[in-house]
């Protein structure tokens, strides 16, 4: 038996935590295995930093921030207290699912945010008719590698419309290392089930940065960069120029 599995193409399966019929109980175990995860691996620490250095070559008194694709809000939450020590900012979280932003208002009640400060909606980006400028920075992450091909061109085409400054998009990369990092670190952060099946399931989803890359170019984007962080994920960068993406 081979150590890894195939990582040579993307091999896309529904995840655990997709599942509308998901037990509560494994929801919420999987969901405090995720925070452990998250933290682990210093996710909106390393947003903050991409989106502060973005809003600091720009002279701008006041930012707003567009993440779509952002489930309960935990992410954002946390990424909006750490942005706002440093800027004035405003958050808006998009999910397709009225549950998951039913969790994210509750969650921002609880830690007292206003909705100058931040607030959640429920929108199929890839659905909207309107794509005008919603926000001077559209963000996703750990979102796109659910996605098909195809759906991650319309994503990245659609977020570039919607920023007025720039797009940030952070997700997973599909290697032999980042296999077993999220193996090794799901089975040790985690006692869910769901966890330890979707964590290295999504790496194996997960695009490559020259397919990404490749992605990025179908979908109109020009001048991007793409930049590997720890632990085995990219951070794909597109700064808006005057009329077009």
């Amino acid at each position: 038996m081979a150590l890894f599995p195939d990582l040579t193409s993307r091999h896309l399966v529904p995840e655990l935590m997709d599942d509308p019929d998901l037990p509560k109980a494994d929801h919420e175990l999987a969901l405090q295995g995720l925070r452990r995860i998250n933290a682990w691996s210093r996710t909106t620490s390393h947003l903050a930093r991409v989106i502060l250095q973005i809003a600091k070559k720009n002279p701008q008194r006041h930012w707003t921030l567009l993440d779509i694709g952002c489930a309960n809000g935990e992410n954002l939450i946390s990424l909006q207290k750490q942005l706002s020590k440093e800027i004035s900012v405003t958050s808006v979280g998009w999910d397709i699912s009225p549950y998951a932003i039913q969790q994210a208002q509750e969650l921002s009640l609880a830690h007292k945010l206003s909705a100058d400060q931040l607030r959640f909606e429920t929108v199929d980006a890839l659905s909207l008719l309107d794509s005008a400028p919603q926000a001077d920075i559209v963000m996703n992450s750990l979102f796109m590698h659910h996605f098909e091909a195809e759906s991650v061109v319309e994503l990245l085409s659609q977020s570039a419309k919607l920023a007025r400054v720039a797009l940030v998009a952070d997700d997973l990369h599909r290697t032999s290392l980042g296999w077993l990092l999220a193996k090794i670190g799901c089975l040790v952060l985690s006692r869910s089930r769901v966890v330890h099946f979707d964590g290295p399931q999504s790496v194996r989803a997960a695009f490559s940065i020259q397919e990404i890359s490749d992605l990025a170019h179908q979908a109109g984007l020009k001048q991007f960069d793409i930049h590997r962080h720890w632990p085995e994920r990219y951070t794909l960068i597109w700064h808006r120029t005057t009329g077009h993406p």
